[in-house]
């Protein structure tokens, strides 16, 4: 054998040498990664469900809560900023559900401390709305405004990672944040915790208990208090004082009393009022599509525009995580499944946990193996 042929030989054998040396590094980088990232959202669930292990066991730092106001184009919010010292490695516009305490839920609180110790920004910007328990499209800006001033400071959302997370009817105006602006390119992912797909389909669940869908068919009783919060979050919503006036009074009395008598309101409803207690206190879901038909127009546009079910979700860029309990009492978690099939095909991840009570973990019936598995999935997002 020549020399040269010899020399060449080696370079070869050093070049495949050096090919399996590198691809073993990045293999055993990428696992190292991996085996620590698991671990990392194995703690981030026991923080979750309040079983933290001991200090020495979890090392990482505490999270802080930052009261906060934004402002984009002359609108104004309030907010919390949740982190720790450490620096970001991505950005999270938490959209709680409706809700009466807002951000100042301890729920709230709770998960965005957690996620705040993964090393994300979380900001829970305080919209009226949804305090107001009132699910409205015009939402959708205020959680687009929110996106725009977490990505307008590098140091929240680092090369430009910023997701949102919504729990519960929220999801519908953060699609709508996504579907009405070029918000879907500048959001990486959207994490959604008991979230809805057909809103109609919902509303008659929620009102007569009845749900049959997407394979499931459920007879369940009506979530009395939910249905009275609903008529007297849009009481609001109608265009006459006095009828605002006697819906909202008929909710309260409802609200403390589901038996009470209300024949002395309903006397005095006209047509708006009438049409909303309609829906309500129906018990037959073959007369929902018709009952919701006859909404006062505002209530009727909000509905129509919420329904995830009518738009076309296919343009969306946006990675979605959608973690629905199999226990949800609240909203059918078929609803999660139809909503992964509506959206493009490759862009969504979906977990069904047992022990997930509609946004409520429950410790001791917890999947904590779903669970672990949605958490991690959350957690790469901090790298791509």
């Amino acid at each position: 054998m020549t020399r040269s042929r010899f020399i060449h030989k080696l370079s070869a054998r050093r070049w495949v040498l050096g090919i399996l040396l590198g691809s073993a590094v990045a293999l055993a980088v990428v696992y190292a990664r991996n085996l620590c990232q698991g671990y990392e959202a194995l703690l981030t669930l026991l923080d979750l469900v309040q079983r933290a292990p001991a200090g020495a066991i979890d090392i990482r730092p505490a999270a802080r809560r930052t009261p906060l106001t934004f402002a984009v184009e002359e609108r104004h919010y309030r907010a919390d900023l949740y982190r720790t010292g450490d620096p970001v490695l991505a950005g999270i516009v938490f959209v709680p559900g409706a809700a009466a305490e807002g951000k100042e839920d301890a729920r709230v609180i709770r998960f965005a401390m957690t996620l705040a110790r993964a090393r994300f920004a979380v900001l829970v910007p305080d919209i009226v709305a949804l305090r107001e328990l009132k699910l409205l499209p015009d939402t959708a800006r205020d959680v687009a405004d929110a996106v725009t001033y977490l990505r307008s400071r590098n140091e929240l959302a680092p090369a430009g990672r910023a997701g949102i997370l919504t729990t519960s009817v929220a999801v519908g105006p953060a699609l709508l944040a996504l579907l009405d602006s070029s918000l879907s390119r500048r959001v990486r992912f959207l994490i959604s915790v008991g979230g809805y797909f057909d809103l109609p389909r919902v509303l008659t669940y929620f009102t007569t208990g009845h749900y049959d869908a997407h394979g499931l068919s459920l007879k369940n009783t009506p979530h009395e208090y939910g249905k009275w919060v609903y008529a007297l979050s849009n009481a609001s919503r109608l265009e006459n004082a006095r009828e605002r006036y006697l819906l909202g009074t008929l909710a309260r009395r409802k609200l403390v009393n589901p038996e009470a008598e209300v024949n002395d309101l309903l006397a005095a409803l006209s047509t708006e009022g009438r049409q909303v207690y309609d829906f309500i206190a129906n018990r037959n879901p073959a007369r929902s599509a018709h009952l919701l038909s006859r909404f006062p127009p505002a209530l009727r546009r909000d509905v129509e525009r919420l329904n995830l079910a009518a738009r076309d979700l296919s343009g969306i860029e946006t990675r979605f995580i959608l973690v629905h309990g199999l226990d949800d009492p609240m909203i059918p978690y078929v609803e999660s499944v139809a909503l992964a099939a509506a959206l493009p095909a490759g862009q969504s991840q979906i977990f069904l946990p047992r022990g997930l009570v509609h946004v409520d973990v429950a410790p001791d019936v917890m999947d904590g193996v779903r669970m672990w598995n949605a958490i991690y999935a959350l957690l790469s997002e901090r790298y791509l």
